[in-house]
Formats: C-alpha cells, structure tokens, sequence
C-alpha cells in the first residue's frame, strides 16, 4: 500500500506544472485504474494526461513536453541509480528498457552522458554469464542480434560498417584488420601499372596494379538541437568541421592488386565478402615477397658471375668491353608477354659477333635453353610447350658478356 501511494504522490509532482483547472487532477475510477489530469477512462491502471493503453501498466502523454525527470543524490558506500528498470518474462524477448525517438531534425534512441567523477561511463552494457550475446549490440538493418550466433559472446558486436575517427587501441590482436582493398581483372583500368614478382615458382607473376577512388558518401546530418539537463533550455549544436584525413583520403588515389589474378595461385589470402566483392590478405604476402626477392638476388649474383668470367679473357678493362658491346648489340622485350603459345625475342647484333646466344634460365638460375645466334640475325621463337607455365629471364650474351636480360611469363 506505501508502495502504491508513493507511486502515486510521483506521479502527481512529476506532471503538477501543466496541471488545468477544467481537469480532475486524480481520480480512482470504478475499474479500479487511476487517472491523473485527464477525464477520460483510464485502460492502464496509471494512466496520465490520455486514457492511455490496456497493454501498459502505467501509460503517460506528455503533450509536448518532457517526460520524466529522475534525480538521486547523497552519498554512501554503495551504487546509486537515477532509475532502474527490471524484466523478468518467460518470453522470446526481454528489454529492460526501450528508447524510441522518431520524427524532428534528428533522433537520439538512447543518449548518455557521465559526469565528472574519477570513473565515468557514458553508456555501460553487460551480458552477465550467457552463452551467447553482446553487452553493447550496433545494427544498421534492425535484426535485435539475431545475426550472433549460438556460443558467440562479445563485449560489442556491430552489425554494419563502424567508423572511428581516433586511434584503435587494442592489447590483443585484430582479427581482419590486415585485410585491405582489392580490385577485380574486370574491373581493373587498362592504364594500370603492372608488378611483376620473380619466385614462388612463378606464382606471383603477372600481378596487376590498378588504382581507384573510394566514393565519398553523404555527410551526416548534423545534431541540430541537445538537451541540457542542468537547465531546460535548448542548445543548439554547431556543425562540426570535416575531418582532415577523411578529406584527404577521398580525394586521393587509391591502390589495390588484382584479387583474381592471386586467387588463382594463393586462393588463402583472398576472401569474399557477402556482396561478392573481395579483400586482399596482404600482410601475409610479406613472406611471399621476401622469398621473391632473395630467389632473384640469387639469379643477379649468377649474371653478374658470367660477365665477369667472360671480361677476365679480354685484354682489355672490363669497362671498355660492356661499354662496347652494349652499344653496338641490343636485346628487346619478347612479343607478346605473357603468352601461352609462342613468343619473339628480338635483337640486333654487330658485324664483328664472333660468338652469341639467347640463354633462357628459371627463377633458381638454372639454364633451361640455349640459342646460338648470329650476326645477320634478328630474333627467335619460343614455344610455350617448350619451357610450361610460370616467369622465366632471358639474356642476351655477346663473345662471354652479358648484355642485357628480360623477363617473359608463359601464362595457362
């Protein structure tokens, strides 16, 4: 009975100052329902300024001006709460409590602010020991969690994109957060740039790098207006600057790798998004890489070995010999490359050639084929059956000297 008279007596103060003098302030009806500044047949059992609604326990119209106004103060050893709202129901869902805002310049479901005490939290959320659900859960598509799957427990889970302007800091690791942007082979510019790797057995060759721009998506609307519980009156928000490093990322260029293209050597460092667009492991290249690049310091060190035997049998400073030579025969990129089923390689040599050839090795050094050309001569052809798939370098040799080395990549 204190309980219910305690109620009432709020309920009374919270709404006092738009009582009217044409309407009964509080009257206990014959269905036993109290209504409180409205002559209208109470269906809540409180209902207050309407006759509110059978489906609530107690039900209130503001008419246009703020609901409720909950304050605690004092001091002690324990936890003090402003309002504390409890629902035990043996039902398919229990809120503890619900906030709605809808229509006007901007909607705010739920806001929260901390003082300034040695600990503030704007907004705490916990899950206690279930199996399964997320203390605070952020949805763009309305699904109330039922994206999170049994067993999965997290301190939040966004279901939508989440964008921070600050630092992320975190003590363990990112899941995901290495995997960067891609672009597809049908989608990719024709103007661009192409990054070939040597190594892998071939499996990184003929990698493309194209360029992009992320689309600038609209601003948000900015909060207009913000209640100020320390006073009643209305603030208006001003618009907040755009931040520098955004504007600077849309309006930069962008670089991706072909996704397809490496999905079909390392199908691991390529996955799949829901919308079939697709995202590029990279940092798990990084030991691709390596290895690519210590397998052609090898190939360098085997060139630069057959130029220096071959300048150890002239009388003349190896200087000369590679100045002379390199200007008076030329070696020129294969056509086509890549190519499956056969290719040219194009030279021009000296009238006084005494002895040249084509020397085609694999990625490890080894010579797979020797050409013996001539002076008169102009190019050869390869066959892709000849040497199968994968990237290949070939040298031009004059009279012991290396005078110049390409590279070719026979494709599927």
């Amino acid at each position: 009975m204190k309980k219910t008279l305690f109620l009432i007596g709020f309920c009374a103060l919270a709404i006092s100052a738009s009582a009217q003098t044409t309407v009964t302030a509080l009257k206990v009806q014959g269905n036993k329902n109290i209504a409180i500044h409205t002559d209208d047949t109470a269906l809540s059992p409180i209902s207050i300024n309407s006759a509110g609604n059978s489906s609530y326990y107690m039900y209130c119209n503001t008419g246009g001006k703020k609901g409720f106004y909950l304050t605690a103060s004092g001091s002690g050893p324990g936890s003090i709460y402003g309002g504390e709202f409890n629902v035990s129901y043996n039902g398919p869902t229990n809120i503890g409590f619900k906030g709605q805002a809808q229509m006007g310049g901007t909607c705010i479901g739920v806001m929260g602010s901390s003082g300034t005490a040695t600990t503030t939290l704007g907004v705490l959320g916990s899950i206690g020991n279930t199996s399964t659900g997320a203390g605070i859960y952020g949805t763009i598509y309305g699904d109330m969690g039922s994206y999170l799957s049994y067993g999965e427990k997290y301190a939040g889970f966004f279901h939508g994109g989440v964008k921070v302007t600050g630092s992320i800091i975190s003590s363990t690791t990112l899941q995901g957060a290495l995997l960067g942007e891609s672009s597809s082979s049908s989608t990719s510019s024709v103007n661009g740039l192409s990054l070939r790797f040597a190594s892998i057995s071939s499996s990184l060759s003929g990698l493309n790098v194209t360029t992009y721009q992320k689309e600038r998506p609209e601003q948000p609307k900015v909060i207009q207006t913000i209640y100020d519980l320390d006073d009643e009156t209305l603030q208006r928000g001003e618009e907040p600057e755009p931040d520098i490093i955004d504007e600077q990322f849309y309006d930069k260029n962008h670089y991706a790798l072909d996704a397809d293209r490496l999905e079909e050597t390392f199908p691991d460092l390529v996955y799949v998004r829901k919308d079939g667009s697709k995202a590029i492991n990279y940092m798990e290249m990084i030991p691709l890489l390596v290895q690519s690049i210590n397998e052609l310091n090898a190939k360098i060190e085997v060139l630069e070995g057959l130029a220096s035997e071959g300048t150890t049998k002239k009388t003349r400073s190896a200087t000369e010999i590679q100045g002379s030579l390199k200007s008076q025969n030329k070696l020129y990129q294969n056509t086509p490359n890549p190519f499956k089923e056969q290719t040219v390689i194009r030279f021009s040599l000296a009238d006084d050639v005494q002895n040249a050839a084509i020397c085609i090795f694999d990625m490890t050094g080894k010579t797979i084929k020797k050409l013996p050309i001539s002076s008169g001569m102009e190019s050869v052809s390869i066959g892709g059956y000849e040497l199968g798939e994968g990237m290949f370098l070939y040298s031009l040799i004059v009279n012991g000297q290396e005078i110049d080395t390409k590279r070719m990549i026979i494709s599927k």
